[in-house]
């Protein structure tokens, strides 16, 4: 047997001496099942849940009160941080609370 060959064939052992098949192998690598939850997940969750209020309306919160252009924007869980550009070319992160999509300051 080549070393790729070798390779192949224990992993298929490995997989049936845990009881796994190869299509459930996959299941191995579930990033939730090791605590693992992007900002994406984090917050996709929270907004599905009701705890939130979605991206959108911090985005649209944070630019009524800070005009300018949208760069970016991260959530910590209980604020939304919503960096944008200022029509005087200066970068502001506007604060917009999460659970009532009120902005609460910028920096």
């Amino acid at each position: 047997m080549t070393q790729k060959s070798t390779w192949i064939a224990l992993t298929i052992a490995l997989f049936l001496a845990l009881g796994l098949s190869p299509a459930r192998a996959g299941d191995l690598l579930v990033p939730a099942q090791w605590g693992y939850h992007s900002e994406q997940d984090r917050a996709r969750d929270a907004v599905r849940s009701g705890q939130v209020v979605s991206p959108g309306q911090a985005k649209q919160a944070a630019l009524a009160s800070y005009p300018g252009r949208f760069l970016d924007m991260s959530f910590g869980g209980n604020a939304y941080y919503v960096k944008i550009m200022t029509p005087q070319n200066r970068v502001v992160v506007v604060t917009v609370d999460a659970a009532s999509g009120r902005v609460m300051g910028a920096r």
